[in-house]
């Protein structure tokens, strides 16, 4: 089978915690067949990997195409990583610890496979394609479970001396806060994201605060939809309305911050928290990151959403593997 493209055919995958995403990419970016599967996060290795390809699989199936059209793969995976072999060093949201995870997947392709941090993929595909288009230094940030960043310099991703650079979330806002997922406590994901937020709603439900969210989060075994948080705000629920602004304010310091230590052209602010809760979120997050960047008074640096959605991931990844190993 032949690629109706005008150039070489690349795969995208998304690897998540709970769902993987996998693309069939043209030469013109454009994705050709998509696919999503849930990820067998605690059986190991070998059942991702056979997740994996079943679903780059499917995504060829609707693309009409097979795998000998496929020049390489990229995969965007939680981490930390060792970028330069495509091992998984450690995961908590994967039950894998040294898994060999590009060398796996290019076996069973036959093709070249580049892994990266999901969240620098998702980064890289904004500055490329979407909201970053046209700067040459940008941070993202993507707000969801967790609190996951990225930083363009010079069209570049800046992974620093362990190639893991750029981990945003981790950052101490407030010192002896809430303990994060990482350990430490008062890091801006404690404060900012999604899971914080469900923390401090259901703190207030046992205060005996009135909230919507407090029976839908006991339906869902205690976890926060950022739909259901986006319908509450909306309907002026106090507990989900004070939540928010809190966060927000928080994101916005942490985001300031940055920018007075980096200067970015623009900054970007995804994930399914910012993108439920749409502009008014926003406003909220650039106003405190406004009172916070001392080195722009005059505003100059941009605070703006992404815009590619779900498909930054799957386009991220793509464009890491054509520009590493397709020659035009």
């Amino acid at each position: 089978m032949s690629n109706p493209g005008e150039g070489p055919v690349v795969l995208g995958i998304d690897l998540g915690g709970t769902k993987i995403l996998a693309g069939v990419v043209g030469a013109d970016h454009r994705i050709l067949g998509r696919a999503k599967r849930p990820t067998p996060a605690r059986e190991g290795g070998a059942a991702i990997l056979s997740a994996i390809l079943g679903c780059i699989d499917e995504a060829l199936k609707v693309a009409g195409l097979d795998r000998s059209v496929i020049a390489s793969a990229g995969v965007g995976s939680p981490g930390p990583l060792d970028t330069e072999t495509g091992v998984i060093l450690f995961s908590s949201n994967l039950n894998v610890k040294n898994y060999a995870l590009g060398p796996e997947l290019s076996k069973a392709l036959d093709r070249p496979v580049v892994v990266q941090n999901d969240v620098r993929v998702g980064g890289y595909a904004e500055h490329r394609l979407g909201a970053g288009r046209g700067y040459a230094s940008m941070i993202a940030a993507f707000v969801g479970t967790g609190i996951g960043g990225c930083y363009i310099q010079r069209g570049e991703i800046v992974r620093g001396s362990t190639s893991n650079a750029g981990e945003i979330g981790h950052v101490i806002i407030k010192a002896g806060g809430p303990r994060c997922g990482c350990g430490a406590r008062g890091c801006l994901e404690a404060l900012a994201s999604k899971t914080a937020i469900g923390r401090r709603v259901q703190k207030a439900v046992r205060r005996g605060l009135p909230t919507v969210l407090g029976d839908k989060m006991a339906r869902k075994g205690g976890r926060l939809k950022s739909g259901d948080l986006a319908e509450a705000v909306a309907a002026k629920d106090l507990v989900a309305v004070k939540e928010v602004h809190r966060a927000a304010h928080y994101l916005g310091l942490g985001l300031g911050s940055l920018i007075n230590v980096l200067g970015p052209e623009i900054v970007i602010i995804g994930g399914g928290v910012a993108g439920a809760l749409g502009q008014p979120y926003l406003d909220l997050v650039r106003t405190a990151a406004r009172s916070q960047a001392l080195t722009d008074p005059d505003g100059l640096i941009r605070i703006e959403p992404a815009s590619l959605g779900d498909d930054a991931g799957i386009l991220g990844a793509s464009l890491l593997a054509r520009e590493k190993f397709v020659t035009t």
